[in-house]
């Protein structure tokens, strides 16, 4: 909750920065994913896009570390838009839809649906030589109040919806449509630092699977390695067996 709060204000901060027209203050530098979109102009040697730079791309390369190191804890320790969906899906269950969930079977499929999408924004963004998503980047609509460049009706209609899907349907962006996710989900299951559990001690009482946002059955493995983990340890805390489940370091994938 701590990383969260600060990564949100600092965020809040930049956003403010921007509103009174200070020099250099632009929410596009400090996002991750400007990294990927300027990578191949970038080692092309044709510059960057826009109002990216080197230190996206250097933002990048440290996220993709923290991930090899300790899974996907940038999607819930600090995006701040990750943040705000998560803090909008609690408010959800507990007030609107309680523990109801989207079909497992679908819930998989629609996972996929990142990929071709990442896929897709490379590809124009390159070939346009812009900033093609940007319009449409929750992430920039919301922390530019929808002023940002380029951003019309259609955006504003985008923002509003991942915000009233996100009540109905928790982290359904992140876990379906997030192009930084597709990016960082494959290294996740090389993350060192995971949840463990311990057989022994467990008594198959499904609270860490009713806890997990992400759809991960943490009772059904001893060690998870799902490329949907954050590491969020919301089944750490649910389960109600003390030294059941903890964060360890393992070095090989189970």
């Amino acid at each position: 909750m701590l990383s969260q709060v600060i990564f949100l204000s600092l965020a809040f901060w930049v956003a403010i920065l921007m509103f009174f027209n200070v020099r250099g203050a632009t929410i596009e530098r400090y996002c991750p994913f400007g990294g990927v979109e300027t990578l191949i102009p970038w080692f092309s040697q044709k510059g960057t896009f826009c109002d990216l730079s080197t230190v996206n791309i250097s933002m990048l390369a440290g996220v993709l570390v923290l991930t090899v190191l300790l899974k996907r804890v940038f999607c819930s320790h600090i995006c701040p838009l990750g943040t705000l969906l998560e803090w909008i899906g609690t408010i959800g269950r507990r007030f609107i839809i309680g523990s109801r969930k989207i079909p497992e079977k679908l819930d998989k499929a629609l996972r996929w649906l990142k990929y071709p999408l990442l896929v897709a924004i490379l590809f124009f963004t390159v070939k346009a030589g812009e900033l093609v998503f940007r319009t449409f980047d929750p992430y920039y609509l919301f922390f530019t109040a929808g002023t940002g460049h380029g951003i019309g009706k259609a955006g504003i209609w985008v923002l509003f919806g991942v915000f009233l899907v996100g009540i109905l349907a928790p982290l359904s962006f992140c876990k379906y449509l997030c192009p930084m996710a597709a990016c960082l989900a494959p290294l996740c299951r090389l993350g060192m630092v995971r949840v463990i559990r311990n057989d022994q001690l467990c008594t198959q009482c499904g609270s860490c699977d009713a806890a997990c946002e992400w759809g991960i059955m943490v009772s059904k493995t001893k060690s998870v390695t799902n490329s949907e983990c954050s590491n969020c340890q919301d089944c750490v805390r649910a389960c109600p067996t003390p030294g059941n489940l903890t964060l360890r370091i393992r070095r090989t994938v189970r």
